[in-house]
């Protein structure tokens, strides 16, 4: 067995911790880093263009990207023209990153460290941000280093783009695919979910704006197994024989209920708060 291999085994046998913290430390993101590259869905241009209005992304703003996998926001905030460090914990995840920068021609800074001790100089940015990610940092951390990282009138944006399973049959079943596989999927839903005033955020900061809406976005019968593949259901958590399987079975039922080109619904969250102090 390979060294891999068996890191993903030892993450497996502890695939029962409840915590949020505990779950990014169990979670082997290294592993699925191509298929976050290749397969995994950005944010379309609308997402931007609404942010733009919402003053987010704008150009020469300083954008740090916490929790910045392979550059979903980073690279089309940078394309955009704003200053971007980019932010993850997963070397993995990070070179990916680059890679994305540069097949898209641009500059962005990359640093491996927890987004709750950055060690970045103090109110160096003018917006912070996060994607998909904000449930697995300390959130009691985060509303200390997220004002001081940020100028005056500095925002946070929590972004989410999570497919929905109930409205489409190849989506549906795959969710019942992925549960067969890790039944802490139904447990714990695919993520994205949160209340519009988010609970740790009264008393430290403000909601500026809320937005949710639906979008379909296309796939091919590869790109789909592919994004499952990237979850934190399969390809970051199951070892390597499980993982295998899961995409034998997955391309098996694509075969049987998929044409080869098709869209999934998906839902788009945005919450852009300030701090209060």
């Amino acid at each position: 067995m390979s060294r891999l291999a068996v890191k993903r085994e030892k993450r497996f046998e502890n695939n029962m911790s409840s915590s949020h913290t505990e779950e990014r430390e169990r979670l082997h993101w290294d592993v699925v880093s191509n298929d976050y590259l290749e397969h995994r869905p950005g944010y379309p241009g609308q997402f931007f263009e609404l942010l733009h209005h919402l003053g987010v992304g704008l150009p020469q703003q300083d954008i740090l990207d916490l929790g910045a996998g392979t550059g979903a926001l980073a690279v089309p905030f940078a394309k955009r023209g704003a200053r971007v460090t980019a932010v993850d914990l997963s070397e993995g995840q990070l070179q990916a990153g680059r890679e994305a920068a540069r097949r898209n021609g641009v500059e962005i800074e990359f640093k491996v460290a927890p987004a709750e001790e950055t060690n970045l100089p103090s109110h160096s940015f003018d917006v912070i941000t996060a994607s998909m990610c904000w449930g697995y940092f300390d959130v009691d951390r985060m509303a200390l280093e997220v004002p001081r990282l940020l100028r005056a009138n500095g925002l946070l944006l929590l972004a989410s783009l999570v497919w929905i399973g109930q409205e489409d049959d190849i989506a549906r079943e795959t969710d019942k695919l992925i549960f067969k596989y890790n039944p802490r999927f139904q447990e714990q839903g695919r993520g994205g979910r949160s209340k519009i005033v988010p609970e740790w955020s009264k008393g430290r900061f403000s909601l500026k704006s809320y937005h949710e809406y639906k979008v379909d976005l296309p796939f091919n019968r590869e790109s789909w197994r592919g994004r499952m593949r990237a979850t934190k259901w399969i390809g970051a958590a199951l070892p390597a024989p499980q993982l295998e399987a899961f995409d034998r079975e997955h391309t098996n039922l694509l075969d049987q209920i998929a044409p080869e080109n098709f869209k999934i619904r998906h839902q788009i969250r945005i919450q852009i708060l300030e701090p209060e102090n």
